[in-house]
């Protein structure tokens, strides 16, 4: 989604963009073909083949070789399971830079890391530089970070992540934090240009669409998948809690998931529990505007990030649509962390930790008091500061970041800080 607003308002903005990206036939996850029609009709779009690994994955899963996949993950495909797309990918690069020499910069989206190393082959074959465009960290990546991964496959992550920093010509960092934090590890990256480019939401995306509420039922709407340590089973243990005390009533509250999902995986202990079959919903996976429908009709919207290293730096890209709908988030989220920040600057946070649960509660009941009570319209939701997250406002920053690096500024591209993150 960011790449694509990304070309959507660089291509409005008057630059000529190519794209090099998976051919998706073969690949498992969920689509949504109907984002493609945003593609300015100038873009070119290229594609490469992709094998994806979860096909074999699965198959071993189902032959209970998790211990297989776990070594293949973990020491044979690094930095992660797309690196099976570099030789295909590499093929159709060379095929672009010849059909067009004048390409001035590459602008690289990761994660996958695995991707940036085609900015290595940009350079020192082509002489073309590239930008980092960092979704996510990688060696400090929260979601790998918090999972135990061997020490030599940390530490030749470690040295493939230092040669293609070192080699990039500019770096888009989604956060200050994520900037203080591999500047941390790498001091050099203080004298590469940079620009602070969060990710955010797109005005057009929500034409025509409607903020109907049912006033009856409480909705705690989530669209997205649980996976890994991602399982919120301290929300359910704090719903159970007050409905035992009378505090919630179950014939009045609903939590609908859209998604990819399992229940077992997302009830977890509590997939057989007879109050939770109630009120717990689970949804196929909707397509990108069809979400959005979902997010406006609901009462409150749930976040889910649950505490640990590097976790305070966690800005999942949904957070910004939940800014966009106005609606009050139940934050599940570090205290101290961005995303509690961002939403409670918003004012439309109701934030608790995950290992809180009386916290949990409280905001929880916080939020259905406010329904019970018609106050929900009430709250002083800051739209000035919600603006700057407007996805041509993004795309700008990152044209003077492109703009930098393609006149080869040596050092020293103002960093956004403060409120403009």
């Amino acid at each position: 989604m960011r790449s694509l607003k990304n070309v959507k308002y660089l291509a409005q903005l008057g630059y000529q963009v190519q794209v090099l990206t998976v051919q998706p036939a073969l690949i498992r996850f969920p689509k949504d073909p109907s984002l493609l029609k945003e593609t300015p009709a100038g873009v070119k779009v290229w594609r490469a083949f992709c094998p994806d690994a979860t096909w074999l994955f699965k198959l071993l899963w189902g032959l209970k070789l998790n211990s297989l996949v776990r070594f293949i993950q973990h020491k044979v495909l690094i930095p992660d399971h797309e690196v099976l797309w570099l030789p295909f990918a590499k093929r159709i690069l060379h095929r672009i830079v010849r059909r067009d020499p004048q390409i001035s910069v590459a602008v690289i989206s990761s994660g996958p890391p695995s991707s940036l190393s085609l900015g290595l082959l940009l350079k020192c074959r082509h002489r073309i530089p590239f930008i980092c465009d960092f979704r996510d960290e990688w060696t400090n990546n929260p979601e790998r970070i918090n999972i135990d991964f061997p020490a030599t496959t940390q530490s030749r992550e470690l040295v493939m992540e230092s040669r293609v920093l070192s080699a990039a010509g500019g770096i888009s960092y989604l956060s200050q934090l994520m900037r203080n934090n591999f500047c941390r590890s790498y001091p050099f990256l203080e004298n590469k240009p940079s620009a602070i480019i969060p990710n955010g939401f797109d005005d057009s995306d929500f034409e025509g669409l409607t903020a109907s509420t049912d006033a009856n039922v409480f909705r705690l709407v989530y669209c997205g998948s649980f996976y890994d340590r991602r399982q919120p089973s301290p929300l359910w243990q704090a719903i159970l809690s007050l409905v035992e005390a009378k505090k919630l009533d179950p014939n009045k509250f609903r939590v609908d998931i859209y998604g990819r999902n399992t229940r077992s995986f997302v009830l977890d202990r509590f997939a057989s529990n007879p109050v939770l079959e109630r009120i717990v919903n689970l949804h196929p996976f909707l397509g990108y505007r069809d979400s959005l429908q979902e997010l406006l009709r609901a009462t409150a919207l749930l976040l889910y990030i649950p505490s640990g290293k590097n976790t305070e730096s966690v800005l999942t890209g949904k957070i910004f649509d939940y800014l966009r709908t106005g609606k009050p988030v139940l934050a599940i989220v570090p205290p101290a962390g961005l995303a509690a920040e961002l939403l409670t600057k918003a004012g439309i946070g109701y934030i608790a930790d995950h290992q809180d649960l009386p916290g949990i509660a409280e905001r929880l009941m916080e939020l259905y008091w406010l329904w019970e009570n018609r106050a929900l319209g009430e709250l002083k939701v800051n739209h000035d500061y919600i603006t700057q997250f407007s996805r041509p406002n993004l795309a700008r920053k990152l044209a003077k970041l492109i703009d930098a690096v393609a006149t080869g500024q040596p050092a020293g591209l103002p960093v956004h800080t403060g409120e403009e993150q």
